[in-house]
């Protein structure tokens, strides 16, 4: 599967990071495989075993030892219309170095097998051992994500479903009441018993965030704070 936005959220980012990199060099990448499931490594498995074609990998969909199967890992081509794995100019060797660069592992560093094209996450090592130690299976790994994912600064986003404005942040921060608030904030807000409520698929621009126990909340330009993570759900895109 060729989705990158299927990652880890912090593998997205680095895919980003890399692209710019690379295009400010003059090196043309694609994106190639991304995520997999089991079902998908298993068949890539099969080439060159049960059915035609040459061996691919060693891993076995069922024992989750492929980084792609974690979302951790995504492989790269070229790009520029030599061939998609041509290594003419040490192409792949110029790009693993700028992906280390930026904090990712590279698969031509490994001793068996070589994978040149192939660029993932170093903290959990250049195998899933560590993570199928800590976590089990992919899918228990990919439910941390959500609660860890990363919000940034001074973006632009929108609330997936409405929500009090909150003076502080936190379930307990006293509600802006409705009057208060400025023209333009109101336009995005409707008055629900004296209070403001910030409405569905309104957006807004995050200027800091706060964790509160398990929440996450952001404060917004005009001063007041919005949750963007509440009860277990992400509340904002």
């Amino acid at each position: 599967m060729r989705d990158v936005t299927a990652l880890h959220p912090d593998l997205q980012k680095k895919v980003s990071e890399l692209r710019i990199l690379c295009a400010k060099r003059g090196l043309k990448i694609g994106i190639g495989e991304c995520l997999r499931t089991s079902a998908e490594q298993d068949a890539l498995y099969a080439k060159g075993r049960t059915v035609p074609g040459i061996r691919v990998t060693n891993a076995k969909g069922s024992t989750f030892s492929s980084q792609h199967q974690w979302g951790i890992a995504f492989d790269f081509y070229r790009n520029d219309g030599m061939g998609a794995y041509n290594t003419e100019g040490h192409f792949f060797e110029r790009v693993g170095a700028l992906a280390k660069s930026i904090g990712l592992g590279w698969g031509g560093d490994w001793k068996s097998p070589v994978d040149k094209p192939h660029l993932y996450l170093p903290q959990w090592g250049s195998t899933t051992a560590r993570l199928k130690q800590l976590y089990g299976t992919p899918e228990i790994f990919m439910r941390t994500w959500r609660k860890n994912q990363i919000f940034e600064t001074n973006r632009i986003y929108a609330v997936t479903q409405g929500c009090y404005l909150r003076k502080s942040p936190g379930a307990l921060g006293h509600k802006a009441v409705y009057t208060e608030l400025s023209r333009g904030l109101k336009k995005k807000c409707r008055n629900k018993a004296g209070y403001a409520v910030f409405r569905k698929g309104k957006r807004f621009r995050l200027m800091q965030k706060k964790r509160v126990g398990n929440q996450i909340w952001g404060k917004m330009k005009s001063g007041y704070w919005i949750p963007i993570v509440y009860k277990g759900k992400v509340r904002v895109k």
